[in-house]
């Protein structure tokens, strides 16, 4: 709406006029321009403009913040005044919910966030997990050490559920897609796979909506526990034929956190020894020349004598800069009644561990009909996906063998791992424990891994009226997998107990169906919205293994060339079938009641308990359409819900079943579960509230979302130990009870808003208490998950996440005790730190200038703790510069325990790194604060002006320059803070000789036709 009084002149340039709100206070900060044009001017404090060369048959566009954008003719009018009313859209967000139901935002009673997805192609990844990183409020997300095709942690609110069961749900445009990994790492080693739904194309999607803990999610039942990332991928729009094209090359290079010495050769005691496994060694001052040791130990001539002297930075030189070359096409187009889209992508990525690559291409076509009376979508991706020697963690991964690698040892002597004989060389001479990791990245003796993957849904909904409509969707998630790992080349010292060659594919299949009758209508001051309907929800997994045991024709990759064959499969199969409903009753736009309702029938639970019910309430109020407030209050809500919600268990947890094998084809394995079962097994239960305050001001320049929940969960299905006698090694149990709170604080603003300037700003901040109520009568303390060095558990009456391992005796003041051989005293079982951190937050700011564009995230946690094992095995092996004080002797400080009296032994370090050190180290003395501040992502954006483009079919070009995991600002560990080995719970206490991490940074072309 906008009002004018004017005079009339012939032929005026110049315009002048006063803008105001509804209120008729007067607005700065006002846009005027003439429109299709750069000629424009802002309103000043007291709301007043004048705009220069305009012409009579020009149109001015008003635009602020927070209000409806005006377009008014000037028509030979010389002052122009303006009331600029309030943008009901301001009030009116459309955000996607549960079951991909759209909703009014000011009508939810629960918490949830819109991350925007524009910037998704610019700051590529290739996995969609890590792209949110920094964008959600109080989630924690933590990308696995593996890097590149590895897994990522996602948790909402905290670690509730013992049983490992803390991801959230994913769902794409209304069905919910598997999340499974293909494998994981360990302590002992393997490669870590990134689950399934982060391998979504993100060229595909449109918006990301994330409905935090059960209280958002309870529609969904007991997959949805941990809340819910929805995803709504983007349609064909009607009118002519649309091409889109979106290019991205991005590098990846590695860095060094960690500080290794460069002056001790490999030895001992000071003195070089070839046989020596760590850097005690003399000097590398080059005065020493010894016999290279693949001449010593492999007779190969060709390799002379050297001195010792320092090495070059062996990250830099063993790894290699990743590349990611990522190509997408899209066509769009149709009518009114029917539209489609269709999309293919390319992508070719390289990591930085030699040999390591990762490829997909994805093809997705969404098409949409609508009638009168029949609305229909159908929806089809595919992608394929092939995996070449993805890097191994833990005790036999890549990294672990270069900390162990004495400063000596030349990576050139190295890098040829192969002999003339065929077998594997390696420093030490044969040996299974010190490996050569050129050895270990050899195509020969790597891993390959193929999948196919297609999600299909089709959606119908029939109109009976305009309030009352049925809609039946079905969707599909299934792929695929083939694995193989070989080692073609082997050392001589190990042929006798292992294979050669494994090869495995599995096969997953979900499949999700609902029907729901939706019912919309207006009664008066009342709104009305309900859904009723049922769900069916089934899996399937399918496992195909067999190995070869070792080559008897040497480098012949085959099963049938092994000399002990084996053989297994497995299978297993899951259904879950709903009712479920909800209604949501909203009064004069003020206030909303929303109840949801759910009962699941899960085959996994016995009889007497598969049925659990799960139903929720919410309450929202708009105090800013109930009362006056004052002017700088544009939007005030307050909201409050409940909500109770479950998760059922894994199948075939209620009886004995047996596990079947073959060997050499003519022996049957069959070998029972080492699980005693839960015959009376009972569901999972969660129980949540929350309440929050949503806040806009100055027209929506300024926001504040809060919230504040807290949920109790019980009936824990927890695997305990049993003694070896029962004939089980465990037992599943229901038991504990545990507590969880936290706060959610999302602000956001635009501190600046003129004719060319736009800058937005955003911070989110999280925190989350997890504490253990109780366990089990007889069970005190349940172990999540634990490695050599320790143990991460958790005890009743103490925090998720105990940190468990030796620590140092001390006195009452707290001094460590020191031996009588000049050593400090141990001891075993104790914690030592928590890895949950006390919050977690992140600052994004976007400042847009005409056409140019500017980006940046900074995000980081404060607080918890993990054991550092490249830390540990550095300083047993010497490699460490810590470890170049105390080699002429050093006194460790503390007091003799027999004595009482201050320690003045003196004592080696090798020695002294040696006892505290090694596999089973003193955890206390390794372990380190995980506090960091990161700069995340960066970006620079250009787009060419239209003018430019006026003569082609081109309308629109953007150019971006874009980096990802830049800097650490500040971290206080000498390693990675961020290097877990994968996504499950426990190994977020132990970064165990990660890998690099990496920065990178890349160019995006974005083209529309």
């Amino acid at each position: 709406m906008w009002m004018v009084s004017f005079c009339m002149f012939a032929q005026d340039i110049t315009i002048k006029g006063n803008i105001v709100d509804s209120k008729k206070t007067p607005l700065i900060g006002v846009t005027v321009v003439v429109k299709g044009t750069n000629n424009g001017t802002v309103t000043d404090l007291d709301g007043n403009y004048e705009l220069n060369n305009v012409s009579s048959k020009d149109e001015i566009e008003v635009s602020y913040v927070g209000t409806t954008k005006q377009i008014i003719p000037v028509n030979n009018r010389q002052r122009i005044d303006v009331i600029l009313l309030d943008d009901t859209e301001l009030l009116e967000e459309v955000v996607v919910t549960a079951l991909g139901i759209k909703r009014d935002k000011k009508a939810l009673g629960y918490a949830m966030q819109e991350i925007k997805t524009e910037g998704m192609t610019e700051l590529r990844s290739e996995s969609v997990a890590n792209m949110l990183q920094g964008k959600i409020a109080g989630v924690q997300i933590n990308q696995s050490s593996t890097g590149m095709g590895g897994s990522t942690r996602v948790v909402l609110r905290g670690t509730s559920s013992l049983s490992g069961a803390n991801q959230p749900l994913w769902v794409i445009d209304g069905i919910p897609i598997s999340d499974n990994q293909t494998g994981t790492a360990s302590q002992w080693g393997g490669a870590d796979y990134s689950g399934a739904a982060s391998e979504i194309n993100p060229d595909d999607i449109a918006s990301i909506s994330v409905l935090k803990g059960a209280n958002a999610a309870a529609i969904y039942g007991s997959r949805a526990q941990n809340g819910a990332i929805i995803i709504t991928t983007k349609k064909g729009q009607s009118g002519e034929l649309k091409i889109e094209y979106n290019g991205n090359i991005n590098f990846s290079q590695a860095y060094n956190p960690y500080s290794y010495q460069n002056e001790y050769a490999q030895g001992s005691n000071g003195i070089f020894s070839s046989s020596a496994k760590g850097s005690w060694g003399p000097k590398m001052d080059g005065s020493i020349t010894v016999k290279n040791w693949r001449n010593e130990f492999y007779g190969e001539s060709a390799y002379k004598d050297y001195t010792l002297v320092s090495q070059d930075d062996f990250i830099h030189n063993f790894y290699r800069t990743g590349t990611n070359y990522t190509n997408t096409l899209t066509a769009s187009g149709g009518s009114d009644n029917l539209t489609a889209r269709f999309s293919f992508s390319d992508s070719r990525n390289q990591g930085i561990t030699p040999n390591h690559s990762l490829n997909r291409q994805y093809y997705d076509l969404n098409t949409q009909f609508s009638s009168a009376f029949i609305d229909l979508g159908i929806k089809v991706n595919f992608m394929r996906q092939k995996g070449l020697n993805r890097p191994a963690q833990g005790e036999y991964g890549v990294m672990k063998s270069l900390i162990n690698l004495p400063r000596s040892i030349r990576l050139e002597d190295l890098r040829n791992p192969i002999n003339p004989n065929g077998n594997v060389v390696n420093w030490t001479g044969p040996n299974n424990e010190y490996l050569n990791p050129y050895a270990l990245t050899l195509p020969a003796n790597g891993n390959k891994d193929e999948r196919n993957r297609l999600i299909g849904m089709v959606q119908m909904s029939a109109k009976f009226t305009d309030y009352l409509k049925l809609t039946g969707r079905v969707g599909i998630d299934w792929y695929n997998d083939q694995m193989k790992s070989y080692s073609t080349y082997v050392q001589t010292s190990t042929t006798a107990n292992i294979s050669q060659y494994f090869n495995t594919q599995v096969t997953n299949e979900e499949f999700n169906a609902d029907l729901m009758l939706n019912f919309t209508k207006q009664f008066h001051d009342f709104d009305v919205n309900a859904n009723l309907g049922t769900a069916t929800t089934y899996y399937k997994w399918n496992n195909l293994s067999g190995s070869s045991g070792m080559f008897n024709i040497p480098y012949l990759v085959a099963l049938a060339n092994g000399n002990n064959q084996t053989v297994s499969e497995a299978y297993s199969k899951k259904r879950v079938n709903s009712i479920l409903g909800n209604a949501s009753i909203g009064y004069k736009s003020m206030i909303y009641c929303d109840v949801t309702a759910r009962n699941d029938w899960s085959s996994t639970l016995p009889s007497d308990n598969w049925s659990y019910f799960y139903p929720s309430v919410s309450l929202s109020a708009i105090i800013s359409q109930m009362v006056t407030l004052p002017r700088q209050i544009s939007f005030l809500k307050l909201r409050t819900s409940w909500a109770k919600v479950g998760n059922d268990t894994y199948p075939y947890m209620l009886y004995n079943v047996y596990n079947l094998g073959k060997t050499n084809g003519n022996i049957l394995n069959a070998v029972t579960s080492s699980v005693f079962p839960l015959y009376n097994l009972k569901p999972e239960e969660t129980n949540s509230t929350e309440v929050g305050v949503e806040i806009k001001m100055f027209n929506g320049r300024l926001g504040l979302d809060a919230t504040c929940y807290n949920s109790n969960t019980i009936n824990q299905i927890l695997k305990v130990s049993m003694p070896g006698s029962s004939g089980y090694e465990y037992k599943n149990i229901n038991a504990g009870k545990m507590a969880s709170h936290g706060w959610e604080i999302m602000l956001s603003g635009r501190p600046i808003q003129t004719k060319d300037w736009i800058w937005d700003a955003t911070l989110n901040w999280g925190m989350n208490r997890t504490k253990c109520i109780e366990l089990d009568p007889t069970l005190k303390r349940f172990v999540i998950g634990e490695t050599r060095v320790g143990k991460a558990v958790v005890e009743e009456g103490g925090r998720f996440g105990d940190i468990i391992s030796k620590a140092y005796e001390r006195n009452a003041e707290g001094r460590i005790l020191i031996g009588d051989n000049g050593m400090p005293i141990t001891e075993t079982d104790k914690i030592i730190g928590n890895m949950t951190p006390d919050w977690t937050g992140s600052l994004s700011s976007t400042i847009q200038y005409k056409n140019l564009s500017f980006s940046i995230l900074v995000d980081g946690r404060m607080g918890g703790s993990f054991i550092s094992t490249t830390d540990m095995y550095a300083r047993t092996a010497g490699t460490s510069s810590k470890t170049i004080e105390g080699r002429e002797g050093m006194v460790i400080n503390g007091v003799v325990k027999s004595t009482g009296k201050e320690n003045t032994k003196k004592v080696n370090a090798e020695d002294y790194y040696a006892s505290i050190g090694g596999a089973y180290g003193v955890g206390e003395e390794f372990l380190y604060d995980a506090s960091f501040a990161k700069l995340r992502e960066l970006s620079f954006g250009y787009i060419i002006p239209s003018s430019w483009l006026k003569k082609t079919p081109i309308n629109n070009v953007k150019l971006s320059i874009a980096g990802r995991d830049l800097l650490y600002i500040f971290k206080n560990a000498p390693v990675n803070p961020e290097g877990s080995f994968s996504r499950e719970d426990y190994a977020q206490a132990f970064e165990y000789s990660s890998l690099p991490p990496t920065r990178s940074f890349g160019f995006s072309l974005n083209v529309k036709f």
